[in-house]
């Protein structure tokens, strides 16, 4: 306690370091908790409102030990790039230039967002990049040849397209025996990884390192998680079983493409061997159509829906994956080319784990788990999502690692973790609750009109879009607009009458360029769904106004949602209070936290959804924000609005 109080007190370091730094009483709590579980190897969960500064709160905790070699290797996993991005181009190198130089930190990927001279070189041996433009082709070698990351995000713009042939894949890198491993910039990224303190990742790359038995990052004995509302989601998803129409193309084109290249090419085969693999690999694709063909029917013009009994699509597949299998073994075992052999290993794995995909979710064998068949544009997948997922989290991340701190600006309902606990399967954990040091009282009101109707009334969306009107008139712009489906969103943006103001909607552009537009335009509306209910920053003068046109549950017909209150109706729990009304409460939460974001910020918050004022639930919406004035009386939201 003494230690953090050297940093963040009145007369701390962090106030001699940084010109503009406020010592905020919740941001040495805060850090004073982070400091005590580190030390004493315990589990923490924080909730810090907007302006506590918890980025600094467990940064510098983190350091501290890491540095007195206390830890050995601490990692912070974010949700949004935006986060992400803040760490380590602000928040990091501030305490590092100024309190801690000797610290060593790295920015993690995945390593398909590295290039593999291998494999670019091999495909241009094997001539697959006949399909693509020259420039493309000869762009992405220059850039090859002058890149000192080899990341994605560096590459010439015309030549991603041509990615997902030439980077990285953990199953056909050959490690050291690979002749490019002196130069490999991913093994250089991985080597720079190894020497740092603190790793900087995602949550999907967390959950893919945890998924595959802790492969993918080097060893940690801490991880902090910022945005930890958002954990279950991403393990549901890297937990599970998947199998689409894509995929599987991938896998063969990378064997023999419908062009005749591929890795086959590179072997040594008789005409007869050759037109036998050939045939045997086209059969699949056949094989493949006519399987997700039959899965694209049964969804009709549903994009997802759940499949409720095993035996719905018959395995045309795996007979055929088998056979394709037993081929390449024999041609590995045949082959004297050591490249050629770990080559063939990694597509013998692949067809093994598409073929156990397969059998798992159309015989539905795991246990527990709900299937549902998905389709965006040409993709289809069928997908096998473990219901819940919190004793594997139990088992795998909170009892195998030593320290575990989840924080955010959104974890508990009505001041209580139980759902958090109860969602990721926590055992032991200190907890700490942080109110902003925002003032909220003075700075917004909550404006809940009682005139709407309840949103499944038939003139629920004409009341809305009236509203909607007169709060824009109202503001001016600079007005967000959170909805819960696009159809709604869709349909408000049609109903809306013509008027001198823009309005940015989802879809219309790239999240980040609508964002730009919208910060530039002060006479304009941008409408969302559920990515701008968090991680956007919007202060100051650049939003006055945020509109919640609904409470945000999730839909109930979704496969896991439907999967999920099924099970706990079963063991007795009322779903809908233990699981879905907390659920949406932090989402709310979420959105209601658009709106200040500096303590000098000033605004609007409107719900448009009376259930928050009429149903018993609506109780718990209130109580789980911040102290603030509400009003019913639209007149009022124009005072606010005009000061």
């Amino acid at each position: 306690v003494i230690k953090m109080k050297e940093y963040f007190g009145k007369e701390g370091r962090l106030k001699e370091v940084l010109t503009e730094y406020e010592p905020r009483q919740q941001q040495l709590q805060m850090a004073e908790h982070v400091y005590g579980a580190l030390k004493n190897s315990h589990h923490l969960i924080v909730e810090a409102g907007t302006g506590v500064g918890k980025s600094l709160a467990y940064l510098v905790p983190l350091a501290e030990m890491l540095l007195k070699e206390e830890l050995q290797r601490a990692v912070v996993s974010t949700y949004t790039k935006a986060l992400q991005r803040q760490l380590v181009e602000k928040d990091i190198p501030m305490i590092h230039n100024s309190l801690f130089p000797e610290l060593r930190y790295a920015l993690c990927f995945g390593s398909e967002n590295y290039l593999c001279l291998r494999r670019l070189n091999n495909l241009k041996r094997q001539g697959l990049f006949e399909s693509f433009e020259e420039p493309e082709v000869s762009e992405l070698f220059r850039w090859s040849e002058q890149t000192e990351t080899g990341l994605f995000m560096e590459a010439p713009v015309s030549s991603q397209s041509l990615w997902s042939r030439v980077c990285r894949e953990s199953d056909l890198c050959h490690g050291k025996d690979c002749r490019y491993f002196q130069i490999c910039l991913y093994q250089k990224a991985r080597a720079e990884q190894k020497r740092a303190h603190l790793l900087v990742v995602n949550h999907h790359l967390f959950f893919a390192n945890l998924a595959s038995g802790w492969n993918v990052l080097p060893s940690f004995d801490v991880v902090v998680f910022d945005e930890a509302h958002e954990i279950e989601a991403v393990a549901t998803e890297y937990l599970g079983v998947e199998i689409s129409n894509t995929q599987l193309k991938y896998i063969l084109d990378g064997l023999l493409s419908e062009r005749s290249k591929g890795l086959l090419r590179g072997l040594s085969l008789q005409d007869s061997e050759f037109e036998e693999l050939k045939n045997l690999i086209h059969r699949i694709r056949q094989q493949g159509d006519r399987f997700f063909g039959e899965v694209m029917r049964w969804l009709e013009d549903e994009k997802t829906k759940r499949i409720s009994e095993p035996g719905l699509f018959l395995d045309i597949l795996s007979e055929h994956l088998d056979t394709l299998r037993e081929r390449l073994r024999e041609l590995k075992n045949k082959t004297q080319d050591d490249e050629m052999k770990k080559d063939l290993s990694a597509y013998i794995l692949r067809l093994s784990a598409t073929k156990d995909a397969v059998a798992a979710i159309t015989e539905q064998s795991l246990e527990d788990y709900v299937y549902w068949a998905q389709m965006e544009k040409r993709k289809i997948r069928l997908v096998a999502s473990p219901i819940e997922p919190a004793e594997m989290l139990k088992q795998m991340l909170f009892e195998a690692v030593d320290t575990v701190v989840l924080t955010s600006a959104t974890l508990s309902v009505r001041r209580s973790f139980e759902y958090l606990r109860e969602r990721l399967g926590i055992p032991e954990a200190d907890e700490l609750i942080l109110s902003s040091p925002f003032n909220y009282r003075e700075n917004m009101l909550l404006y809940i009109p009682t005139h709407i109707p309840d949103p499944s009334d038939e003139h629920y969306l004409e009341q809305i879009t009236k509203e909607i009107e007169q709060l824009l008139a109202l503001s001016g712009g600079k007005t967000l607009v959170l909805f819960t489906s696009y159809a709604t969103m869709n349909s408000v943006r049609e109903r809306l009458s013509q008027s001198e103001m823009t309005i940015y909607c989802q879809g219309d552009a790239e999240s980040f360029t609508l964002l730009n537009l919208f910060r530039q335009d002060s006479r304009a509306a941008l409408f969302g769904t559920y990515t701008f209910w968090q991680g956007i920053d919007l202060p100051g003068e650049q939003l006055k106004c945020v509109i919640i046109t609904k409470l945000p549950f999730s839909v109930p017909t979704e496969p896991v949602v439907q999967a999920r209150v099924e099970m706990l109706n079963r063991r007795g729990v009322d779903a809908f209070l233990h699981y879905q009304v907390p659920q949406a409460i932090i989402t709310f939460k979420q959105g209601f936290g658009r709106l200040i974001r500096r303590s000098t910020d000033t605004g609007v918050v409107a719900v448009l959804d009376s259930r928050i004022l009429r149903r018993a639930y609506g109780r718990a919406f209130i109580d789980s924000l911040p102290e603030v004035r509400i009003t019913h009386e639209r007149d009022e939201v124009g005072f606010q609005l005009t000061g």
